[in-house]
């Protein structure tokens, strides 16, 4: 998860609020550091925004409510106010609260006030900016910019003039869609689409669409801003919420949640559900003999052969350390539980080879059955942790719950 390359300004917020850490274009927009939002003043880049008003935004947050994009101030360590197209997205993981993205907005919106100023300039202007420009006029392009012409993939001006720019946007719902682009123009707010280049790429693009005046008429002036790679981190983003970033592998939350639906679903239709709590014996031993890069990538191909004997449709959970968790859904009988487990069983005795050398190491499994052994998550987890604990006692075999053996 790297975002230190992008110019946006990308910091994640703790929970009390605080900033907890920044990239350097945050420094480099804003003029401030990490050493500079402390306790005491850890906003002091806001110009219109009160306490009481902050706090809302991290209940917010603290809900799972993103804030998308919009226009405001933010003050410079220097004491100069920019124009900011700020956005936050909730994250809930760990420390973080939420992440903030802050991009300079101050040269296209200064544009746009000159552009009120001056229509004689509008030429001279957009092709000086970076961002694709198109004017529109009774749905047709009437100017774009050289960067609207390279963004859509076009070899030259010829190829887009006369078309539209909505034609380029890859949208299914085209009623729904022209709503949108009429409150875009209403309320000056981006929304974000995929583009259809001509070329066949498809990109994320940021859209702002405003009335303006053009050669003495009234027309729809088009931003478009390529925010693909933005799109791929915020997929990365929400991808690291839900997953464990080593294997791949469901992480707790998710699990929690998909285990919860799992046995709704299974009390509607009358199924059974199979809980397997899975520990890799005297792993810590491989830790602390070969290193913990060799125990990363023992994690990671035991990990692979979970998936590898499982079902498309159970779900797979690392809770941490060696500890995981496999959710077997939509049982019949129990005989498919036999079958997976021991298929499992099996191909933990082949031995990992890691860096040229072979490494034998056993794992233990724990299993608790909906529901027979439990009717909601807490007692199946615990109740296959109970199996695992007997398990652990001989090593290298599974166990199913039984109450006389854990009392």
């Amino acid at each position: 998860m790297k975002f230190n390359n992008t110019n946006e300004a990308i910091f994640t917020i703790g929970y009390d609020g605080r900033i907890l850490s920044a990239n350097p274009s945050f420094t480099d927009i804003l003029g401030w550091d990490e050493t500079d939002v402390g306790e005491d003043n850890c906003f002091p880049f806001f110009t219109d925004i009160s306490p009481e008003e902050h706090e809302q935004q991290l209940s917010q947050f603290k809900q799972g409510m993103d804030i998308p994009y919009y226009v405001t101030k933010r003050k410079r360590k220097d004491g100069e106010v920019l124009d900011i197209l700020a956005s936050y997205r909730a994250i809930n993981n760990g420390e973080v609260l939420a992440v903030g993205m802050y991009k300079d907005f101050t040269e296209q919106m200064n544009i746009q006030r000159r552009l009120q100023a001056s229509e004689d300039c509008y030429r001279n202007l957009v092709e000086f900016i970076p961002d694709a420009i198109f004017v529109e006029n009774n749905g047709k392009i009437v100017f774009v910019n050289s960067p609207g012409i390279d963004l859509v993939g076009a070899k030259s001006i010829k190829d887009v003039l006369g078309q539209s720019v909505w034609q380029f946007i890859k949208t299914n719902e085209h009623t729904v869609f022209s709503r949108k682009v009429q409150q875009v123009i209403s309320t000056k707010e981006p929304i974000i689409e995929q583009l259809l280049r001509l070329d066949g790429e498809t990109i994320w693009v940021e859209i702002i669409a405003m009335s303006i005046i053009f050669e003495g008429e009234t027309v729809i002036q088009v931003l478009l801003r390529d925010v693909t790679s933005k799109k791929n981190y915020e997929a990365q983003l929400e991808f690291l919420a839900f997953h464990d970033p080593l294997t791949g592998l469901s992480n707790r939350r998710y699990f929690a949640e998909q285990i919860n639906q799992a046995i709704e679903q299974a009390e509607n239709v009358n199924q059974m559900l199979a809980l397997m709590y899975i520990d890799i014996d005297k792993f810590k031993s491989i830790n602390d003999t070969l290193g913990h890069d060799v125990g990363d990538q023992l994690l990671k191909q035991f990990a692979n052969r979970l998936k590898e004997n499982v079902r498309d449709e159970d779900i797979l959970c690392r809770i941490g350390g060696d500890e995981f968790l496999v959710l077997l859904n939509g049982l019949k009988e129990k005989k498919t539980v036999l079958e997976i487990v021991s298929r499992l069983h099996k191909a933990f005795q082949v031995p990992y080879l890691i860096d040229n050398q072979k490494i034998v190491v056993t794992s233990s499994i724990g299993i608790a059955m909906f529901p027979e052994d439990g009717i909601n998550s807490k007692i199946l987890i615990s109740r296959s942790d109970a199996a695992l604990y007997l398990a652990k006692e001989q090593r290298n075999v599974f166990q199913f719950y039984e109450i006389e053996k854990t009392m």
